[in-house]
């Protein structure tokens, strides 16, 4: 059975990711805490991207990974942003959100297991909304210490564009993506094309941070 071309691109998304990658582990030895912690996610994320397209090309369900891979995700950022705040408050809690949020996306998941090819779309509403807040936290923390260098010179402001252009997008994708689902195949292909569009200019960003010399 041919592949249609928005399949093809779909399928083929990973390949910012397998960059991102292979740019995080040559450069791994000479980032920062952050970003090792970042560059963690990377890896992660190619291992989820490769079995979820071994699994399509079996024309077996991934949607179990979702779950997976999204609190995985949520527990690298708070991570990531409990660092660069210096927050007391989320440095102390990080580890109950993090484990609240699972619970929560396990119990909606279980919600929804029984329907077929539906997906907890409130768990990436919330983690989207959680990440957005804390991103314009660490941009009000930069105006607040007047960095003198230029901006887009620090690896985590860079890093915290992408995420707010990915997550802004996101949470309007996932708003409606059930509905999209039942209503039209071949508009839930062009919202997953986007969200695809969304996660190469994510990960080309994150391979042109980490490729970059850090300045002390």
């Amino acid at each position: 059975m041919p592949y249609s071309s928005e399949q093809l691109i779909i399928f083929f998304a990973f390949l910012p990711v397998l960059l991102a990658a292979i740019v995080g582990a040559v450069r791994f030895k000479e980032l920062d805490q952050t970003l090792k912690i970042l560059t963690y996610l990377i890896f992660f994320a190619l291992i989820v991207e490769s079995i979820s397209r071994i699994l399509w090309l079996y024309k077996i369900s991934n949607l179990f990974l979702w779950p997976v891979y999204v609190t995985v995700e949520f527990g690298f950022f708070i991570w990531i942003y409990s660092i660069e705040l210096k927050n007391n408050l989320l440095l102390k809690t990080r580890i109950w959100l993090i484990l609240i949020f699972a619970a929560y996306l396990t119990y909606k998941t279980l919600q929804i297991s029984s329907r077929i090819n539906l997906i907890d779309n409130s768990g990436r509403l919330v983690e989207s909304v959680c990440l957005i807040v804390l991103i314009l936290s660490y941009y009000y923390k930069i105006y607040i210490e007047q960095p003198t260098k230029n901006l887009w010179s620090i690896p985590m402001f860079c890093v915290s564009t992408g995420l707010l252009i990915f997550f802004a997008g996101n949470f309007f994708i996932f708003l409606f993506i059930n509905f999209i689902l039942q209503y039209s195949q071949k508009l839930n292909y062009q919202i997953w094309l986007i969200h695809a569009f969304l996660n190469c200019v994510l990960y080309l960003i994150y391979s042109f941070v980490l490729w970059r010399r850090q300045e002390n």
